[in-house]
């Protein structure tokens, strides 16, 4: 079916895709969670690769790209908690690694919220992890419009 997509038409395979993506993001994120990682609930390893973390550098932010698109606002409340999470922690990294202030995160991070570099320069020291996600708080805000939503990120946003 989907080799033979280019050349036929078949509009039932993208609502299936479509779908597809929201079962994806409704089965691994929940209100009250953590958010989707890189392998999500389906993880058959004890070392998985990455060690399935939160790559921030596009991958999660991936994750969450349909939770306002496709009408399932509330699946993308485990992000943004991490997103306010992180910009606890990474007041730290910013002002230690940097002397800024604000917060920062590179581009991994995990259930306790490190937002330093890891993995190596060639990866871990890309600073831009907190402007990416951010962008997720924005968009939330966007599509509902919600004044007090928006006081809440605010100083998350701002820093």
């Amino acid at each position: 079916r989907i080799k033979n997509f280019s050349t036929s038409h078949d509009p039932q395979l993208v609502s299936m895709y479509y779908q597809f993506g929201r079962y994806l993001l409704i089965s691994s994120s929940q209100p009250g969670g953590q958010p989707a990682n890189l392998q999500g609930i389906w993880n058959e390893s004890t070392n998985p690769a990455w060690d399935s973390k939160y790559t921030i550098n596009i991958n999660t932010e991936m994750n969450y790209w349909p939770a306002e698109k496709c009408n399932l606002t509330e699946l993308h409340e485990p992000l943004i908690q991490m997103v306010k999470e992180l910009s606890e922690t990474g007041q730290q990294t910013a002002r230690e690694m940097y002397g800024a202030k604000g917060w920062v995160t590179h581009h991994n991070t995990d259930i306790w919220r490190i937002s330093g570099v890891v993995d190596g320069a060639f990866w871990g020291m890309w600073p831009m992890g907190g402007a990416w996600l951010s962008q997720h708080l924005w968009e939330k805000y966007l599509y509902s419009g919600d004044l007090n939503y928006l006081e809440s990120v605010y100083p998350v946003l701002k820093s």
